[in-house]
């Protein structure tokens, strides 16, 4: 019983509050790419200084998990590793999903969208992104038919033997096949491996070309080597498989028995660590060089990243939120035979990911490529230092509303904890907890977008520089400032498309067969 107890979904409020503020982040962040689809990249902080940004970082960030899960599902099917196969069809989906939020940004990032057709129409073949894009044409037709061999019968059992909307739906996706003869299951299984052996170097060409586009811009020294692509490729192979053992102890695994899915979190756990550690190896490889040659480019980049405005992103996003903690989760044996720390650990990764992103693409860009090119334009570049439009004691008072109503959400989720854990569902005070929760919640987030707007840049954070501090002359000092911040409309943006992204990936869940107990 405790065992079964242990793997409940959470609180029907909490379940029911999580989605309705997924919903509403959602819609806003929608609405605001429709500002950007009518006002063009004029509401963006990009300039030519910083030509790529947010956008771009989140475009390889899902980019990488994509290649990540795909590559983790042709271990199961290319190389035969039968432990894993529950979660291969929900890698592959995992790989579809994450390519088409990557895309979505792709195509928000475009300053004409509509003219993204002419790239099959222009061609240029000594182009790395013209390549890439063939790679990314490629990939999705081995995803798809993949995720179609590995579901026919069972989407042909769900459309002869199930009724309604997803009986059709089973029914249009069967493609008018009808066949559920062993043989043909044994056809499939080999037109799987085929296409699995095929799709390697398509998924390698998807993430290292990506890592490719980088390395060959040969006026950013940071990126300008050749370790760059293998980074990106041990990179998605972690973020890849961290998504997946979060997945996996939190949300998917009905086809599994408690004691399956805890023996599989674990063993993608373990595999994640192992990844991540390579990754931080490679990572620190880029980095030793730069500084031990004492490149002035590379040496300048890496001052903006550990020390700069945004240096809390490298030391507590990055290493200690991302890589860290999650790590000693993972190897410390307490933790490490606790499914859920596993899991909590993939979520702190593929989060801490987005970090490791966002110092490739912006902090490089920083640096001109020629000294004085930032002052050689009349036209000054957008600024990252903006006006306040509240006093300092409104953002003092501001902030101390903000820890009060964090300490009261806190609590209030603290106390429904406990009372869930006791059984004790009909306690007279659940109701107002309930309530009193949502309405901390709210006031918190709406406190915090206040905050936001009326600081004097667009995370807050960002005005500790350390750059000419003690600490971040280490490297030595230098007049190198932040030329990029990303607007409010950049970052509700990202998150309508993570959201609609997640919507998809939920309703592709209910209606598909992804989960199977094969390989148990």
């Amino acid at each position: 019983m405790e065992g079964q107890l242990r793997y409940q979904s959470p609180n029907r409020w909490l379940t029911r509050l999580g989605w309705a503020i997924l919903f509403i982040v959602t819609v806003v962040g929608l609405a605001a790419v429709v500002i950007r689809t009518v006002e063009g990249l004029g509401v963006t902080n990009l300039n030519y200084i910083v030509p790529w940004g947010l956008w771009v970082a989140f475009y390889i960030y899902f980019i990488g998990l994509s290649a990540g899960s795909f590559l983790l599902s042709t271990a199961i099917y290319v190389f035969g590793y039968k432990k894993l196969e529950p979660i291969g069809r929900l890698a592959l989906f995992s790989a579809l999903i994450a390519l088409i939020a990557g895309l979505f940004f792709v195509l928000i990032d475009l300053g004409h969208m509509e003219r993204f057709w002419t790239v099959f129409v222009n061609r240029n073949w000594w182009s790395v992104l013209e390549i890439e894009i063939h790679f990314y044409v490629l990939y999705i037709i081995v995803i798809l038919t993949e995720l179609w061999l590995l579901m026919r019968q069972d989407l042909i059992r769900c459309a002869q033997n199930e009724s309604g909307w997803r009986a059709t739906i089973c029914g249009w996706l069967t493609l008018g096949s009808r066949d559920l003869s062993e043989a043909s299951a044994q056809r499939d299984r080999r037109w799987m491996k085929i296409l699995g052996i095929f799709g390697i170097p398509i998924a390698i060409g998807v993430h290292g070309g990506t890592g490719a586009l980088f390395a060959v811009v040969k006026a950013r020294p940071m990126w300008y080597g050749p370790l760059f692509p293998i980074v990106f490729i041990i990179s998605a192979l972690a973020s890849g498989a961290a998504l997946l053992t979060f997945l996996l102890a939190f949300f998917v695994g009905r086809a599994l028995d408690k004691a399956q899915r805890d023996d599989l979190v674990l063993t993608l756990g373990k595999i994640t660590a192992g990844l991540l550690i390579f990754d931080l190896l490679l990572i620190w490889s880029e980095f030793s060089v730069g500084l031990y040659g004492n490149i002035p480019e590379d040496v300048e980049v890496l001052r903006l990243i550990m020390f700069g405005p945004f240096w809390w992103v490298f030391w507590l996003v990055q290493i200690l939120f991302g890589a860290l903690v999650p790590l000693f989760f993972i190897l410390w044996p307490r933790t490490g035979r606790d499914p859920r720390m596993v899991g909590l650990a993939g979520l702190m990764i593929v989060i801490g990911i987005i970090g490791v992103r966002l110092n490739i693409v912006i902090p490089a860009l920083n640096v001109p490529v020629i000294p004085g090119f930032d002052r050689a334009y009349t036209m000054l570049p957008a600024p990252t230092q903006t006006t306040p439009t509240l006093s300092p004691e409104q953002l003092n008072l501001l902030t101390w509303l903000i820890l009060i109503a964090a300490v009261i959400t806190v609590g209030v989720i603290a106390a429904l904890a406990w009372l869930h854990r006791e059984g004790r569902h009909d306690h007279p005070m659940r109701e107002g907890l309930v309530a009193g929760g949502t309405a901390a919640l709210f006031f918190l987030v709406l406190l915090v977008l206040v905050r936001w707007l009326g600081s004097s840049t667009a995370l807050g954070l960002s005005t500790a520089d350390l750059t000419h501090t003690p600490i971040g002359g280490i490297l030595g000092h230098s007049e190198i400032r932040s030329y990029y911040v990303p607007t409010l409309n950049e970052w509700l943006s990202s998150l309508g498309l993570i959201g609609l992204s997640i919507f998809l990936g939920v309703l592709g869940y209910k209606i598909l067969p992804l989960e199977t107990s094969e390989g148990h």
